[in-house]
């Protein structure tokens, strides 16, 4: 199934469901109270970009108080990360080790915050040529630069005229400047809780050069819900952040004896089912899905609708609004289904 686990670096992983108030191991713990916390190794994973992606995550903490109904969460960057989006998603660690984080989703974008400012500024404006006349009753010019042209009969008076030449002039003007503030921008996060329509939402100010984001959601539907594994999708990685339980050791049933030929034991072929992987790409307002493996049918699931199919290794979902992150499939031989696979649309 579609599922990549990162490397974790000196991994903490601690998820904690307090049974009773008994059992709490602080003051501050009460029931139903949970942690998903851990640490990342920061890796040069192949790219078409080289050197470190500047979104890698350091540290993660998902908590939940049960007592005052709010879910928080702190992520740290080793670096101020981009303005891209940003997933998180939590849910419940299955026995393979593998997280199906189907029960809270976060998905934290960037805005820029409009900001206005006085700007003063010179500006140059061209000065066109120009003439100026004069007439004085005497023969002594009026000043310097004129010159004479005559003595004028109609006026009984000497004519004088200046000539100005066109030029370049400067002023100094200041005017009210409105766009993107430089140093700093908003980032809107918001939940969504499986079964509940809506989001909470979270905005806070995030300077340019901040590796750190801390959020807080409460609501009165935030009441005992049960999460210990994480999904964090950042810009520029193809594979989320993982962090869940440690898988379950299977006991490995005994060997059987073969079948004596003689008996006429006979067998149908069996179709593979963990051996199927989905991926999801958005084209537009279609989303493809594409299937590597086999199977009789598959089930595909998007929020509170469901269909049935045909199995085919291609399937194209018209119709469906961007803010659709997810798509739940499953598949069955003919007999059994297999288990709900979360494909992230990419």
């Amino acid at each position: 199934m579609f599922q990549t686990h990162k490397r974790l670096r000196s991994t903490i992983l601690s998820a904690v469901v307090l049974a009773s108030l008994a059992a709490a191991t602080s003051a501050q713990a009460y029931t139903g109270d949970w942690t998903v916390s851990g640490e990342f190794e920061r890796t040069t994973t192949p790219s078409f970009s080289g050197g470190f992606n500047p979104n890698d995550v350091d540290t993660v903490t998902a908590s939940f108080d049960n007592r005052g109904k709010q879910v928080s969460l702190h992520l740290g960057f080793f670096e101020a990360p981009s303005r891209g989006a940003i997933y998180i998603s939590l849910g419940t660690g299955r026995v393979d080790g593998t997280c199906a984080a189907d029960t809270i989703d976060i998905a934290i974008m960037a805005q820029d915050r409009v900001v206005s400012h006085e700007q003063t500024e010179t500006v140059r404006y061209w000065v066109p040529a120009s003439s100026e006349t004069r007439w004085t009753s005497s023969s002594y010019g009026p000043g310097f630069q004129w010159m004479y042209i005559g003595w004028d009969r109609y006026r009984l008076q000497h004519k004088w005229v200046r000539y100005t030449p066109g030029r370049w002039e400067s002023s100094t003007e200041t005017h009210t400047v409105t766009g993107p503030d430089p140093l700093a921008h908003d980032r809107v996060a918001q939940l969504e809780l499986a079964g509940i329509d809506g989001a909470l939402t979270h905005t806070v100010t995030i300077d340019n050069a901040a590796s750190q984001m801390d959020w807080v959601f409460g609501s009165p539907l935030l009441n005992n819900i049960t999460a210990n594994c994480i999904e964090i999708r950042v810009p520029g990685r193809s594979a989320p952040y993982v962090l869940s339980p440690p898988a379950v050791p299977v006991a490995v049933p005994p060997p059987t004896a073969p079948a004596d030929p003689a008996v006429g034991v006979t067998t149908e072929d069996e179709i593979t089912l963990d051996e199927i992987t989905t991926t999801a790409k958005r084209r537009g307002s279609k989303i493809q899905l594409r299937m590597t493996g086999d199977a009789a049918r598959i089930q595909i699931r998007i929020r509170k609708s469901s269909k049935t199919l045909d199995f085919k290794t291609s399937i194209t979902i018209k119709n469906q609004a961007e803010t659709v992150r997810y798509v739940l499939v499953r598949f069955t031989d003919g007999t059994d289904w297999s288990s709900w696979d979360r494909v992230a649309v990419k």
